[in-house]
């Protein structure tokens, strides 16, 4: 199974990190897909998203999940900014695939939670590619924050 988070910031002079998508993005386009099995079955589409902060009115959280690859989430400008997604239960997460815009992260995490308070990462990175990144990375949780 996957679940995708849509998500876009601006570029920064510096990507703060810290726990994940919470963490992580500053400032660029990004689309987070995680597939906990081999299955296509997207589990975050539709499911709640919380950001730190939204540049506008036009790109809300709720775009990083809508299944739609035209419309995303952008951050307000300054770091560190982050998208949460809430799964509704718990999944194993064996793969990310980061879609990002033409600006993007550099320095960024993927984490996962059970409860939103503690979190452990499943990926960390201070070099950064952008265009689509597919992250093989191994935890459990319901919620997933970049």
């Amino acid at each position: 199974m996957k679940a995708g988070v849509r998500a876009a910031v601006r570029p920064a002079a510096t990507t703060v990190v810290i726990a994940t998508l919470t963490l992580l993005m500053a400032y660029a386009g990004v689309n987070l897909s995680t597939p906990a099995n081999a299955a296509a079955s997207l589990l975050s589409q539709g499911k709640p998203a919380t950001a730190s902060s939204v540049e506008n009115a036009g790109t809300p959280a709720s775009a990083a999940v809508d299944g739609d690859t035209g419309t995303r989430w952008s951050s307000a400008a300054g770091d560190p900014q982050w998208l949460r997604v809430d799964l509704g239960a718990s999944a194993t997460v064996s793969q990310v695939v980061l879609n990002w815009e033409a600006a993007y992260g550099t320095a960024f995490q993927v984490q996962v939670s059970s409860d939103a308070a503690t979190w452990t990462t499943i990926y960390n990175t201070t070099t950064g590619t952008g265009g689509t990144q597919t992250l093989n990375v191994s935890g459990t949780g319901r919620y997933v924050r970049m």
